[in-house]
């Protein structure tokens, strides 16, 4: 089931009514209101746009407006909720049924949190890999916790843009206290994303969602229902990966493997291990060198075996 970290929906001004103006910022131009505008970023991203000139309701939430049952992310099974969630905050009505059968999705953040426990292992990954220089390119996201990986394109219809990052460090940042604050039993949430990597792919054009979601229209029940795997698809494309050949380890490099795992592959440790057990007038940085050889390329065949594709399909 695909499942969306944050939604864009536009629908009919019709579905919204006990609008409390007072929770509202009123546009107007002349004495006309163009219209009403709620917004907040904590404990979850949410805007509720009521739009008189073109006679339409906008909402955009983030799937922590589920509170205790984020980690479900927005799908199919839960819309209401999201829905009903809004209601909850008395700054108008919706018709949860009525917009659920009528509204089209004009952005949204298809998502999926994989369990696997080595961030460093995934970033190392990406850049060795990509299929092409001239059309993909990877930059860090939110310093050293993540990458994103995107193409060069000028037209936003054209534009793929996927973030890779450690769900559990982000989550534990100071932003999210207020909305760790909102839920019930935040523990729970915590433990559930220990060791959880998000695959966040922004799609941020109707044509696009048609598109990477293989649906014939932007209708919310359509795009809820779709049974593709966008991120799969954008991986594909940015990535390829080759069958890999490993070097046949000598004698002498099994030995010297032995060390670094008994050092726990912490090169400061298998140096001091190596001193203690040479004669002080050791040429140190000679006997270290194959063990620094052999690091490298175990981290390297380590890149080299994981498929990341594998992760997400």
């Amino acid at each position: 089931m695909i499942t969306f970290d944050k939604i864009k929906i536009i629908t009919k001004i019709a579905y919204v009514t006990n609008i409390n103006i007072d929770k509202f910022m009123i546009i107007s131009k002349k004495g006309n209101i163009l219209y009403y505008k709620y917004q907040q970023d904590k404990p979850y991203n949410l805007l509720v746009m009521i739009n008189y000139q073109h006679n339409e309701l906008i909402l955009e939430f983030t799937g922590k407006i589920l509170l205790d049952k984020y980690p479900s992310l927005i799908n199919r099974d839960n819309i209401k909720d999201c829905l009903s969630e809004i209601n909850k905050l008395d700054i108008c009505s919706l018709d949860t049924d009525a917009i659920i059968q009528d509204s089209e999705v004009v952005k949204c953040d298809v998502t999926k949190d994989v369990e696997f426990e080595y961030i460093d292992k995934i970033l190392k990954n990406i850049r060795p890999n990509i299929a092409n220089h001239n059309k993909w390119k990877d930059k860090p996201y939110r310093g050293k916790e993540g990458i994103t990986l995107e193409n060069i394109a000028k037209t936003p219809k054209y534009k793929k843009r996927l973030i890779i990052y450690d769900k559990a460090k982000e989550l534990n940042s100071a932003n999210n206290n207020e909305f760790l604050s909102a839920c019930s039993n935040s523990e729970k949430i915590i433990s559930y994303f220990k060791n959880k990597i998000r695959f966040e792919l922004n799609i941020n054009t109707m044509e696009q969602i048609r598109q990477l979601l293989n649906v014939p229209n932007n209708n919310l029940i359509t795009v809820l229902n779709s049974c593709s795997n966008p991120i799969l698809s954008v991986v594909d494309e940015a990535l390829v990966y080759s069958d890999f050949q490993e070097t046949p380890m000598t004698l002498k490099d099994y030995e010297h493997s032995l060390l670094l795992k008994e050092c726990n592959y912490d090169m400061s440790v298998v140096e001091a291990k190596v001193r203690s057990l040479v004669s002080k007038n050791t040429y140190i940085k000679r006997v270290m060198q194959p063990y620094k050889e052999l690091y490298t390329q175990m981290q390297a065949s380590s890149c080299q075996r994981l498929n990341i594709r594998e992760l997400v399909a």
